[in-house]
């Protein structure tokens, strides 16, 4: 073999030429992860300057394994050949690889014209080195020399980078590319702390740069019915001021792509987070990863750790805020009390804590005044806090004047947080317990229960809280086909068949209607699930012919051809304030679940009082009441009624609220 000889590289010229024309940074970087895959332990990047402060030359050096002789061929004249492809660890240390596609070499003509590799290498207890030389003009060839045996060479490659690029970005002098490596190695340098990274003679030490460090497991995520992927949040804030990131990672905590963080927890956190898992490199693989937004499993893997992100931040905000709230307390004008363990108690504090840090922070009059005024702003804060959290976005804006960038920060904590959620969800079952309160006054009072017409009184109302009916119900999308087909047959059974009049007591007919017709929605697409409940009035029991009635309706309904009836699944209930003794021997069946007396694969029909609805509605929320310690009063129940449904409230229900409850209890 002659001193120099030729490698061809096999690979197009125009994706030789497209890897050529990478970012200087991404160049530099890909240099440095050669490096450390070759078990280098000290990596050193060197940027030298001629007299005109021009670059004449970049420099990479390491003490890695260096490439032996054998393998340069190969290596050099192979895209995606690499030896890495087929292995997890390096050679000497077994530390995780990072590049696997053998590319990073061409890469390296984006920051120069001119290339030169000097590798040194044992073989058999000898050392030897070589150089493989390679032009920017003339990517499908690389010159080789032979080695040389050098017993006093050093193991190791330095990369030689001359005709230096006009366009440097980062790496020019304006670019901050200290911290730049360090934020791109910064999981690397931790997994292995004995590695050793030198950029112009400083070390790239992230430790140097970290404020704080955290390691976070985020929830399992359901990728498919067979398989649930794992995550790990690596959060890290800086000292220093830099664009706050989300990087996607391999398990090893390769970065494979990135964007922005989504989060604003305030303009004095900097921060880049990490998510860690192996479903990432999938896609990556899939060459799916960059359309982050349409994949499910991983949409809902980076909401999930930006959940987590913020949880972090809204927890720093508040401990950090402990002196002055120990001074509030100490002054006897912070509105909570005693310590808790109530979870619920705990966010609500938390973010009280950090709303009352921000009109600390931005209304002068707050802080200059006087013990008692200031009692009362804090009051007022808590008070609007737990009745409306959303709305106090608007009263930080018109009140204090918030900047905007605070107003955003602030939006962001109230609308995305966990807590937000469990302050309404908190509403939302005292709400519900009220509501059951004043349901049972408007059903039972014996003048309310003979004014109260269902068509269109009690059917608006319902109409509007069908979670009473079941949890599944609580929400529900309107369907124009299946109104029109519920129509159908309940004119079809009314023009053919005799049903018994309902008299009013002013001797008007009454008419029974069809309460509810709603469809649920579901997780599968091809299944549909239905609930119909036919009213009657509260003074007509649920008899023998009602039974038939609706037993009749629901098997013309189910098989109407307009619903697929193998993936349609139905339940018809008819309602009233009592059941005959008759028809209550119907639906008291060994084999089916109380109050159904037909049950089919794809439909059940029952019959229900209110009592047992109500009844079944405060089991599910026993466990919530009791936490929440919240009793319901008839004075609430009757009030939240008035306020939310006057219009459909019989005369009697909103003039005179106080007889209506005196005769219930009688």
């Amino acid at each position: 073999m002659n001193s120099m000889n030729e490698i061809e590289v096999r690979a197009q010229l125009d994706h030789l030429d497209s890897l050529a024309k990478s970012t200087p940074l991404r160049a530099l970087i890909e240099l440095i992860w050669n490096a450390l895959d070759a078990d280098a332990t000290l990596v050193r990047v060197v940027i030298n300057e001629n007299t005109l402060g021009g670059i004449d030359e970049i420099v990479v050096e390491d003490n890695g394994l260096g490439l032996p002789f054998d393998e340069a061929e190969f290596a050099f004249g192979n895209l995606g050949g690499s030896w890495k492809k087929k292995a997890n660890r390096s050679k000497r240390d077994k530390r995780a690889l990072h590049g696997k596609e053998g590319k990073g070499r061409f890469k390296a003509f984006s920051l120069g014209a001119d290339v030169v590799w000097a590798f040194c290498y044992s073989d058999n207890g000898s050392m030897f080195r070589y150089k493989v030389k390679g032009q920017r003009v003339n990517l499908k060839a690389f010159t080789v020399e032979n080695p040389i045996e050098d017993d006093r060479a050093p193991s190791g490659a330095v990369v030689r980078i001359s005709g230096i690029s006009d366009s440097l970005g980062v790496l020019g002098k304006d670019g901050n590319l200290l911290d730049r490596l360090g934020e791109e190695f910064a999981m690397y340098l931790r997994d292995y702390p004995t590695v050793r990274l030198y950029f112009q003679g400083d070390e790239v030490n992230p430790s140097h740069l970290q404020k704080d460090f955290r390691e976070y497991p985020l929830p399992d995520i359901a990728v498919d019915e067979n398989r649930k992927l794992t995550a790990v949040l690596h959060l890290i804030e800086w000292n220093i001021k830099r664009e706050r990131k989300i990087c996607l990672c391999d398990n090893n905590g390769f970065k494979l792509h990135e964007m922005e963080a989504g989060v604003r927890p305030g303009s004095e956190f900097q921060f880049t987070a990490y998510i860690r898992s192996s479903y990432i490199a999938e896609l990556r693989d899939q060459d799916r990863l960059e359309l982050a937004t349409l994949e499910t499993g991983l949409k809902t893997l980076i909401d999930s750790a930006r959940d987590r992100i913020r949880v972090h931040f809204r927890e720093k905000k508040a401990h950090a805020a402990a002196d002055l709230l120990q001074s509030w307390k100490n002054e006897g004008i912070y509105p909570y009390h005693g310590e808790t363990n109530d979870p619920v108690e705990t966010a609500r504090r938390q973010i009280f804590d950090i709303c009352a840090l921000n009109v600390n922070e931005f209304l002068d009059d707050f802080r200059k005044g006087e013990t008692k005024g200031r009692k009362f702003t804090l009051r007022i804060l808590q008070e609007a806090l737990e009745d409306n959290p959303v709305a106090l976005q608007r009263i930080f804006a018109e009140i204090l004047d918030l900047p905007k960038d605070k107003l955003a920060e602030f939006a962001e904590l109230l609308d995305r947080t966990s807590l937000a959620a469990i302050i309404e969800t908190s509403k939302v079952i005292t709400d519900r317990l009220t509501f059951l309160k004043g349901l049972e006054e408007l059903l039972f009072n014996k003048d309310s229960k003979k004014e109260l017409e269902e068509r269109s009184q009690l059917h608006q109302i319902l109409n509007e809280e069908t979670w009473i009916f079941g949890e599944e119900y609580h929400l529900t999308a309107s369907d124009e086909t299946l109104t029109t087909v519920l129509r159908k047959h309940i004119l079809k059974l009314r023009s053919k068949e005799h049903i018994e009049e309902v008299i009013r007591d002013d001797g008007r007919k009454a008419v029974i209607d069809l309460l509810l017709a709603r469809e649920v929605p579901q997780n599968h697409k091809n299944r549909r699930e239905f609930l119909v409940v036919e009213l009657k009035r509260p003074s007509q029991k649920v008899d023998l012919d009602v039974k038939a009635q609706i037993e009749r309706y629901a098997l013309a309904v189910v098989r109407d051809e307009r619903f697929d009836s193998r993936n349609s699944y139905w339940t018809f209930l008819a309602v009233s304030n009592e059941i005959s003794d008759d028809a209550r021997e119907t639906i008291e069946q060994k084999d089916k679940p109380y109050g159904f007396f037909l049950m089919k694969d794809n439909f059940r029909v029952g019959l229900a009082t209110w009592g047992q609805i109500l009844q079944s509605c405060r089991t599910r929320l026993e466990l919530f009441r009791s936490k929440l310690d919240y009793n319901a009063t008839s004075d609430a129940g009757v009030a939240l009624l008035q306020a939310k449904y006057a219009q459909y409230l019989p005369s009697i229900f909103n003039v005179n609220s106080t007889s209506i409850r005196d005769d219930v209890t009688e």
